[in-house]
């Protein structure tokens, strides 16, 4: 009868390693994720300043980050301790999220003009937040500047805001921010460029603001710079592919280590030598 040395180990000690560290990784990553949103949830001043999940910046993070650290766990501990049922957890977890994401783009492409409608819906509430909420200030104000837009249909979208709102109280009436003013290079920035600038009819608006809307903006710089996006949306599923791929793979391993290990002594083959007989 052979000792326990004599057995066939097919776990792959570096797989089992490398796929401990690459769900480590991602834990670190979704907990950094984590502590980011919830310092950013306690900088505002009252919880009335959170928006929605679907605009609030800071709870995406938070959501993204826990269902990032909850699979990562499974992978982690899974991977170490090799647990079957934590890697199939972690595995099929994984497929449906990349099934989930490959059906949200084909959606998202056969039902672009849905898309676009909700993302001006989104533009707007966030438009509206704009000085409630201090992240979707700083997102808005960083579209508006980086693609020179003003607004999510157009820039009387900022009559929604109660600051902005024509008839309003506050100086900015009839108004937009300033990140929708025309700069130039080495201009400094003037606050108070996009007062009252809606009073004044369209061609005298262009001269101070930015009249393209954001969402005809982003479409624009899509189709510019598709090959980008493609090679970025490859570049973030291929990791979730290799996750797959890895755990198939250690989990095959494990199994067939398991079916090694269970089989009786006079079974198990070495192909140095003839097995023993067993005494009866």
């Amino acid at each position: 009868m052979y000792s326990q040395e004599d057995t066939k180990h097919v776990v792959s000690k570096c797989l089992k390693y490398l796929l401990f560290t690459f769900n480590l990784f991602y834990w670190i990553v979704g907990s950094v994720m984590f502590g980011i949103g919830i310092w950013a949830v306690t900088q505002k001043s009252t919880f009335t300043q959170l928006a929605s999940v679907a605009t609030d910046p800071a709870a995406i993070l938070i959501a993204v980050g826990i269902l990032i650290i909850i699979i990562s766990f499974f992978g982690t501990v899974g991977a170490l301790r090799e647990y079957i049922c934590f890697l199939q957890f972690y595995k099929w977890t994984m497929v449906v999220i990349v099934i989930l994401e490959i059906l949200a783009g084909l959606l998202a492409f056969a039902f672009w003009p849905e898309v676009e409608a909700s993302l001006e819906t989104q533009l707007k509430k966030g438009i509206k937040n704009y000085r409630e909420n201090i992240d979707l200030q700083n997102i808005i104000d960083k579209v508006q500047t980086e693609f020179q837009c003003c607004g999510g249909g157009s820039s009387n979208d900022w009559d929604i805001n109660r600051y902005f709102k024509c008839g309003g109280p506050s100086p900015e009436e009839c108004g937009v921010p300033h990140t929708c003013c025309r700069m130039k290079e080495g201009q400094q920035i003037n606050i108070q460029c996009g007062w009252q600038v809606r009073k004044q009819v369209r061609t005298e608006q262009k001269k101070t603001i930015y009249v393209t809307s954001c969402i005809s903006a982003l479409k624009i710089w899509f189709k510019d710079h598709m090959f980008i996006v493609g090679a970025v949306a490859i570049a973030l599923a291929f990791p979730q592919f290799l996750g797959i791929i890895l755990t198939h793979i250690f989990v095959g391993q494990i199994q067939e280590q398991i079916e090694e290990c269970s089989k009786p002594p006079m079974y198990k083959y070495r192909p140095d030598r003839q097995p023993l007989a067993v005494d009866s």
